[in-house]
């Protein structure tokens, strides 16, 4: 696991990019010992780590709702599974990597998990892009991302990058593709709106560990005391955060079903906390009164707001 900097023409300054390798609804969930979610989805490993941590987050407000919504159209044809272990043709692998998706984009596997495989698509045009790896750009040759790879930009100064930023930003000289169809926090705010919602908010922000401005365990615990997960990149993998201890913080890692912690800022099996992805929905379904309406909004804050800075590539295993 290596990392590397370069310079992006387009940007003012620097801006830092982790590229992440790997290779009946219920109520809104209650907390147990008043700071872990319950009915949490644990999802195995399925054609990319950041797919998969962004299925279990989309298959969490699948299950549980928010805010009082229902948004259970974000894994369609059923209720997510809690588990995707020993299910192959679980409903959540279907939006995480679809048949369609694999076919496009995953076409073998050297060495043996496919992590470092390029040049397997087929030629365009390719199918209806249908699920979180499509939008997120997971494996995509023309993107630069070798199987089960997906890029994540990052701040370098420790700000909020909102997806709404990203349009901005225009192409990346050094992909010779645009900022949206390379970023894979922008692919989430896709995949949200082809699945019928909105967001209120999403963004990526380096963590404190990292620079002083980032992103830090009184964040973290308010989103998880606000019924929300959060997706938690490592160097070299993404992973799926839903509870705290003090300073101790749990989520699944896409490689067993076990719940696993880390103390806030250090490291999960010998790889560095890096960033976080943030999101808050819109769009759902009353739950009390079905009749009533409901606005969908997208979330495009901060459009004039945006700055750019210059990014950091650091490898994501």
């Amino acid at each position: 696991m290596r990392s590397r900097y370069f310079s992006a023409a387009t940007f003012a300054q620097r801006v830092y990019l982790s590229v992440a390798l790997f290779a009946s609804t219920s109520s809104i969930a209650g907390r147990v010992d008043g700071a872990v979610l319950s009915n949490v989805p644990a999802y195995d490993w399925w054609y990319g780590c950041s797919p998969t941590s962004a299925g279990m987050m989309m298959g969490y407000y699948d299950i549980n709702g928010y805010d009082g919504l229902r948004y259970d159209n974000l894994v369609p044809g059923g209720v997510a599974e809690l588990s995707t272990f020993g299910n192959s043709g679980a409903l959540a692998n279907q939006i995480i990597a679809s048949p369609g998706h694999i076919t496009d984009f995953y076409g073998g596997e050297s060495p043996s998990d496919g992590s470092n495989k390029s040049g397997d698509d087929l030629s365009a045009p390719y199918h209806i892009f249908d699920s979180l790896a499509d939008f997120m750009g997971t494996s995509q040759d023309a993107l630069s991302n070798y199987n089960g790879s997906t890029k994540i930009y990052n701040y370098g100064n420790g700000e909020r990058l909102y997806y709404s930023y990203m349009p901005f930003f225009g192409v990346d000289p050094s992909y010779g593709a645009s900022y949206t169809d390379l970023s894979g926090m922008y692919g989430i705010y896709e995949y949200v709106t082809y699945a019928g919602y909105g967001v209120n908010t999403l963004y990526n922000q380096l963590t404190d560990n990292n620079v002083a401005a980032g992103f830090s365990l009184a964040d973290f615990q308010n989103e998880v005391d606000n019924n929300r997960v959060v997706l938690l990149h490592v160097t070299g993998h993404t992973m799926f955060g839903y509870g705290y201890d003090g300073d101790t913080i749990y989520f699944h890692d896409t490689w067993d079903a076990d719940p696993h912690t880390m103390t806030w800022g250090t490291s999960y099996s010998g790889l560095a906390l890096k960033s976080v992805t943030v999101m808050e929905l819109t769009g759902g379904t009353p739950v009390p009164e079905p009749g009533a309406s409901v606005m969908l909004g997208i979330g495009l804050l901060g459009f004039a707001a945006y700055r750019r800075r210059s990014v950091m590539i650091d490898p994501i295993i």
